[in-house]
């Protein structure tokens, strides 16, 4: 696998794509410091309310790690396979492994750099904000202390929420960035599963599948008027409740599954390289 992340690291695509995410997060720490100019530490929020993630300033820079974070996460690396074929390039032959393996560990490697990406940008982000505010600003919920802390639990980890919100979000981005390996997995599955699929496929197609799955939730919740779970999955939440957490893991699970069968098919196809 160091190989295929040997690969990655030399592709301009991945650093592109890492200058963009930089630049997000550290657009909105900027953004974030100039909204709060001139008020007084009691005023201003603690760190976990300001990250990109929480977008409580609405930043736009939050875009860019939700609703593009299956645009930029399969733009890394996901459509190296097509890019391969296209250049008649076999990896098994300089590494001496068979097109099985190899296939294989250039899926893993490219979720795994691709969540490295979205960890070292969100990472920053955090830091920034953890420096440069005041760490016993106004609590998360703009609510009394005492009134938040005699609440029961609603949240999944809202213990973390209360005690160590650093923590929380310090989990939270290494939720996001999983989630980013997740859509560049199931990317790269597609380049395999589909050999019509060129680059521009690979990267908009988990996009617009994923934008078509959250348009059709909303109907089906505005016809049934239901309030189930299942009807409000939400990859890029801040916060979960306990019901929701198994529809969205079912989500991920199948976006696995789904780049899994590609894989497969990758491996069992003969034109691939």
């Amino acid at each position: 696998m160091k190989f295929e992340i040997k690969k990655l690291l030399n592709r301009n695509e991945l650093w592109i794509a890492f200058l963009i995410l930089l630049t997000a997060g550290c657009g909105d720490f900027i953004y974030t410091i100039n909204l709060y100019r001139g008020y007084y530490l009691s005023e201003i929020l603690t760190p976990i309310s300001l990250s990109v993630l929480d977008n409580f300033t609405n930043s736009p820079a939050e875009l860019f790690f939700s609703l593009l974070l299956p645009v930029i996460s399969c733009y890394i690396g996901s459509s190296i396979a097509v890019e391969e074929r296209n250049n008649e390039i076999t990896s098994c032959i300089f590494t001496r492994i068979s097109k099985k393996k190899q296939i294989i560990k250039q899926g893993l490697a490219v979720a795994f750099m691709s969540s490295i990406v979205f960890t070292t940008a969100l990472l920053v982000n955090l830091i920034l904000i953890t420096l440069f505010f005041p760490a016993e600003g106004m609590n998360y919920f703009s609510q009394p202390e005492q009134y938040i802390l005699s609440q029961s639990d609603y949240w999944i980890f809202e213990s973390l929420i209360k005690y160590r919100p650093i923590l929380y979000l310090t989990l939270t981005i290494f939720y996001r960035s999983m989630v980013a390996g997740v859509f560049a997995w199931f990317g790269y599955g597609l380049s395999h599963m589909f050999d019509f699929f060129q680059k521009i496929h690979v990267v908009v197609a988990p996009f617009i599948i994923m934008t078509a799955f959250e348009i059709l939730s909303v109907i089906i919740k505005s016809l049934t008027k239901s309030t189930n779970a299942w009807t409000q999955i939400g990859l890029y939440s801040y916060t979960y409740t306990f019901k929701e957490v198994i529809p969205t893991l079912t989500l991920l699970g199948l976006l696995i599954i789904w780049g899994a069968i590609g894989i497969y098919i990758g491996t069992k196809r003969e034109d691939i390289y």
